[in-house]
């Protein structure tokens, strides 16, 4: 059998790895993304080519490109340096290398590209057949019966397999006219110039009828107009773009056969690094197996599973402590101690078993999955007290992005129930000790979140229920809708063109319409005509007001009004679910489908709403938070002035655009009431002047100095977003009124944009962390108080939906307003509920 190389771009794979997992960090703040992403490329690696070698080729820092410099000055340049803490991490990738053995090659003058093309050459005349691991496309070129390329993806450990055919499809050219195919397109990435306006297309036409580039300088007789002209005066820069776009297969270097050899790989190295920098869920999903010089080692963590004993289930069920509960395969396990575990069929449980587990300490994995695979085997039970490990470790770490059971436990795992439950009682024990060492957030886990998962069971499973025959007609309206305004904009344009498509639609606006580029972000397909691209050309051409609606009607249209149907049960009612581990602040997000994004000022996301409905003589009740960050924001920064205000039942915006603009509140207009909150609500997410320009229609100047003079106003707003920002940075982390925390390592980031969004996020997150500690109470309480009077169906942001009876509504009303609003008394601000009643959600 072949033997078979496989070379790794190191740099460009780390890139990936980097920008794919911003922000990733251990708990002390070490910034690995990088690091992350590149491991999980290697053992992909690993498992899905089985390489009898391994190298890593990289670029020297500066010297690397100096013979391609040579040829253009301007090579490369423009490139952004990346941030600081992305050369913080390649000690530590230079750690995890070292563990795998793989060895890694640089060289004054040449870059990765040109060590790994002369290494598959030299390879190919060995019989060694050598497969490419890159980002960079230009690799495509080095495919031959005796190579392939793997292109990684950014965000995704997939690796995609290009050979011959496959690099036809994509460039409608054969892979030996590439590099002539990019010295006639140019590379913008690279800064290699080529020919003017030729374009993918030209380029594949003039390959395809002169074959290569001198070829096309042969026949340029054959030529005509602009094109001609362009290829004629731009000659010397085509044939420099060629020796740029060539990859040398000549470096004078040399691959050490024995270094790369994969048997060379150390084990307990890898565990030991892995296990360093948090990256359990990497142990998990290292092969079976890996090499040595003596043989065969099995991966097996250092961590061990202990053996449950499996013990018939007991007559009588007496519980002292915690019991670990799950569901496995219609059988409900059970687990009172570390040394044994029982089952009994689902089937076979009855009332007085049930009991003992109402008043247990039941340890769950994700209590509110066991509540719902209970409920289908038709058992519905609320335990006693809960600890739920899989919302625990959001708790106790939100940045840790693998909270599977075998990520939580460090090690490899059995799939059998008993092997989980052993893991569950580690895991468990582990996180009781970590919460009892910081007591607020055991409080917030033991008084909010877990209680809350049986109460998110409920709503889930209770749904809400949707008018298909109303979506039938608005989906057929909407079709009719987006289809006139499809052939509006092909009349502007002159032509058909697929709308979606971001390149058509690019080609349409700068091209054929010719609507202005400055400010415009381009990328390789051509200029963006994302959403913030096209809010800097409104007013410049109708056809942009046009692309606006269709893409509101195509997202409202597929997203809700034709998904939902298809997401009803038998009795047409909608079961979302509702998630505590997925916002970093501890606020429910809503998925399958999420009905907490709905647009509500629209007039169509309104339309949406009214189609949610009641069965039967019941009607809906909303109870929503007024101003609630904004209450939550001066009681945090302790501004007197806007408690008092608030307690006194002041309009805030009112008073806020009375003292910005100086003038007597019975003055203020509606224009600036709104400008005051637009910034009221801005400043809290850091909105900029830029931000409050786009919101108002002020000019930068004017929203500048109202920013200021809202600043001046409001001091102890902003000498508290300034604390919380240097706490984020100092301590590592900030903290809601409670004690819930967000760990903020890219607060230190050297990288502006990264560290600014850092910044903003660390601002915000007390405040609507607080509000979400305060709603999950808020639930509960309700829970607790509202008996048979009706049952929470929704919580969307600040607001609470009941379905009740009609002759429950005043009563429900009236308990929602006396919960919600005393719900912390402990506050030094009086909070305002507002209550709504309607027979649909649209109504409210």
């Amino acid at each position: 059998m072949t033997k078979s190389l496989a070379i790794i771009d190191g740099k460009s794979v780390f890139y990936r790895g980097y920008y794919s997992m911003p922000g990733l960090s251990t708990s002390d703040g070490t910034s690995t993304g990088g690091v992350f992403g590149f491991a999980s490329i290697a053992i992909e690696i690993i498992k899905k080519l089985n390489p009898d070698y391994i190298a890593i080729a990289w670029d020297i820092k500066g010297t690397s490109a100096q013979k391609r410099i040579d040829i253009y000055p301007e090579y490369k340049a423009g490139r952004t340096k990346p941030p600081e803490d992305f050369y913080t991490q390649l000690p530590i990738l230079r750690e995890l290398l070292d563990a795998f053995g793989w060895p890694l090659y640089e060289l004054d003058g040449y870059e990765a590209d040109d060590i790994m093309g002369t290494f598959a050459l030299n390879a190919s005349e060995e019989g060694i057949h050598t497969n490419l691991i890159t980002g960079d496309y230009d690799m495509l070129q080095l495919i031959s019966p005796s190579t392939d390329v793997f292109i990684t993806r950014t965000g995704s450990t997939d690796l995609v397999h290009y050979h011959k055919d496959t690099f036809r499809d994509k460039y409608g050219v054969n892979v030996e006219q590439f590099v002539d195919y990019k010295a006639l397109v140019g590379d913008s990435s690279d800064n290699i110039p080529g020919v003017r306006k030729i374009g993918p297309v030209a380029a594949q036409k003039l390959l395809t009828a002169y074959d290569t580039l001198e070829g096309v300088y042969d026949h340029l007789d054959d030529l005509k107009g602009v094109q001609r002209i362009n290829l004629e005066e731009d000659k010397e820069l085509a044939f420099m773009s060629q020796k740029l776009a060539r990859i040398f297969t000549d470096a004078p270097i040399k691959i050490d056969w024995h270094e790369a050899d994969i048997k060379n790989t150390n084990f307990d190295a890898i565990i030991s690094i892995l296990k360093k920098y948090e990256f359990n869920s990497l142990i998990r999903r290292l092969p079976d197996h890996m090499h040595t010089s003596d043989g065969v080692v099995a991966l097996t963590p250092d961590r061990q599973i202990d053996v449950l004993e499996i013990i018939d289930w007991p007559e009588q069920l007496m519980v002292e402590g915690p019991i670990v509960l799950d569901v496995y395969e219609d059988n409900l396990w059970m687990s009172m101690n570390k040394k044994s575990a029982s089952f009994i069929p689902l089937a076979e449980l009855d009332s007085a078993m049930l009991k003992v587990f109402e008043l247990a300490t039941v340890v769950s994995y994700d209590s509110k999955d066991l509540y719902h695979k209970l409920a289908g085997a038709g058992i519905f039970i609320k335990f006693g007290d809960l600890f739920d490990i899989h919302q625990a470790a959001f708790l106790l770490n939100s940045l840790n992005r693998d909270r599977t059971v075998s990520g939580l436990f460090g090690g490899e795992i059995g799939d059998d129930p008993a092997s989980q439950i052993s893991a569950l009682w580690h895991i468990y024990e582990e996180q009781k000790s970590a919460l009892e060492a910081n007591p607020r957030i055991s409080k917030i886990a033991y008084e909010l979140d877990f209680p809350l998962s049986y109460i998110l069971f409920t709503m889930e499973h209770h749904g809400i229920k949707i008018d298909k025959d109303i979506l039938a007609k608005m989906s057929e309206e909407l079709g009719t809708k987006y289809n006139k305004l499809e052939q509006e904009m092909y009349s502007m344009a002159g032509y058909d063109f697929n709308i979606a498509s971001p390149a058509q639609l690019s080609e349409v606006l700068f091209t054929k319409l010719q609507l202005p580029t400055a400010g415009i972000k381009k990328g390789k397909t051509g200029y963006s005509t994302g959403q913030k691209e096209l809010d800097k050309l409104r007013g410049q051409n109708p056809i942009i007001e046009l692309v606006e609606k269709t893409r509101e009607l195509a997202k409202l249209k597929n997203t809700y009004v034709d998904a939902l149907p298809l997401l009803a049960d038998e009795q047409s009612r909608i079961h979302t679910t509702f998630n505590q581990d997925v916002a970093s602040t501890g606020r429910l997000s809503s998925t399958n489908p999420n009905l907490q994004n709905i647009p509500i000022r629209s007039e169509l996301g309104r339309t949406i709403r009214k189609t949610f409905i009641t069965d039967g003589d019941k009607i809906l009740i909303s109870a929503d938070y007024s101003q609630f960050e904004l209450r939550l924001a001066a009681v945090l920064a302790g501004d007197a002035e806007m408690i008092n205000d608030f307690n006194g039942n002041v309009d805030i915006h009112m008073k806020t655009a009375s003292e910005v603009y100086g003038i007597p509140m019975d003055d203020v207009t509606k224009n600036q009431r709104r400008d005051a909150k637009v910034i009221n609500f801005g400043v809290l997410y850091g909105m900029s002047p830029h931000g409050l320009s786009a919101a108002t229609g002020m000019n930068f100047f004017e929203a500048k100095k109202f920013i200021d003079k809202y600043f001046e106003l409001r001091s102890p707003i902003r000498k508290y977003i300034d604390n919380t920002i240097a706490k984020a940075k100092s301590d590592g982390y900030v903290e809601t009124f409670y004690g819930r925390r967000r760990p903020t390592p890219d607060a230190l980031s050297s990288n502006f944009m990264i560290r600014q969004a850092a910044e903003r996020a660390a601002a915000n997150m007390p405040i609507q962390g607080t509000e979400a500690d305060l709603m999950k109470r808020a639930m509960l309480e309700v829970d607790k108080k509202i008996g048979d009077l009706g049952v929470q169906v929704l919580q969307i942001h600040d607001s609470i939906l009941i379905e009740a009876p009609t002759e429950n509504a005043e009563k429900v009303s009236d308990l929602l307003v006396e919960v919600m609003e005393n719900i912390a008394p402990e506050l030094d601000i009086k909070l305002k509920v507002d209550v709504n009643i309607g027979h649909n959600w649209g109504e409210l």
